[in-house]
């Protein structure tokens, strides 16, 4: 450790511990007992009895999300804010490219695992126990599927219905209501659009990971380059070269000036000039 890095630790203790007397002091003052407070640290994977999450490196696990205990996740998988998947009791195994969106909770009980397939679309507020979820699936917001029940391949789950104990839906039909029956067969461009869906949230997962992951220092330089570039480009006068021939926009959007007399591409290919 360097002395500026030692020199910087101990005037962060000095000061941690003056704040703790200040706070005491008050608290005496004021009659009021005194209250040890811890700082708890949130853990996006929690173990729990021993067992530890199997998160895939390319997921997006949101920061104020929780995956807690015999939970594995595959490739490229989504799990957005405030989502909760505890797998405490039994196992949960969640599929590639799939997305699990805002304030789900998905977890397994006491005679069932969690099983969920790839290329599925769980939207926001979803509630799933001991349920098995096969591919290319797509669960509306505010849905529920609780113990025992099946949802099988290419088929949907209508918003805000429910799916009873050990029900089984299958394959190619959209269900719906309180509690959730057939409602029809799904056409072909309702089928091709549930593979559709789930490229659509990986993409989104791959957008909200690379944002999140940043360091904060990062983020900031960004936005000052950002915000000085719209500065640049609110000011900016459109330039008449030579011959009459204008730049046409910024640099990196098509052509722009390159030499006096010549316009180029962003290939550095004269296009035009003497």
């Amino acid at each position: 450790m360097s002395f500026s890095e030692s020199f910087s630790r101990a005037i962060g203790l000095v000061a941690r511990d003056l704040a703790k007397r200040a706070d005491a002091l008050g608290c005496r003052i004021l009659g009021t007992p005194e209250q040890d407070q811890k700082v708890l640290a949130w853990r996006r994977l929690q173990p729990f009895n021993g067992s530890h999450p199997d998160v895939d490196a390319t997921c997006f696990v949101a920061p104020n999300a929780n995956v807690i205990g015999n939970a594995s996740i595959g490739p490229k998988t989504g799990i957005f804010y405030q989502t909760i998947i505890r797998a405490d009791q039994r196992g949960i195994q969640v599929g590639q490219n799939t997305t699990i969106q805002d304030r789900c909770v998905v977890r397994c009980t006491s005679n069932y695992d969690t099983n969920i397939g790839a290329h599925v679309t769980i939207e926001p507020g979803v509630v799933i126990s001991g349920a098995s979820i096969a591919d290319d699936v797509f669960i509306g917001a505010g849905s529920v599927i609780m113990e025992g029940a099946r949802v099988e391949s290419q088929s949907v789950v209508a918003p805000g219905s429910t799916v009873q104990k050990y029900t089984v839906i299958p394959s190619g039909e959209i269900w719906a209501g309180c509690p959730a029956e057939k409602v029809r067969d799904l056409n072909d461009e309702e089928v091709e659009s549930l593979r559709a869906s789930a490229i659509h949230g990986v993409g989104l997962s791959g957008g909200h990971k690379d944002a999140t992951e940043k360091p904060f220092n990062q983020v900031e330089e960004e936005t000052e380059v950002l915000d000085q570039w719209e500065i640049l480009e609110a000011n900016r006068v459109p330039i008449r070269a030579p011959y009459g021939q204008y730049d046409p926009g910024p640099i990196g959007s098509g052509f722009h000036l390159h030499v006096p007399g010549q316009l180029r591409n962003a290939s550095n290919t004269r296009v035009g000039g003497v």
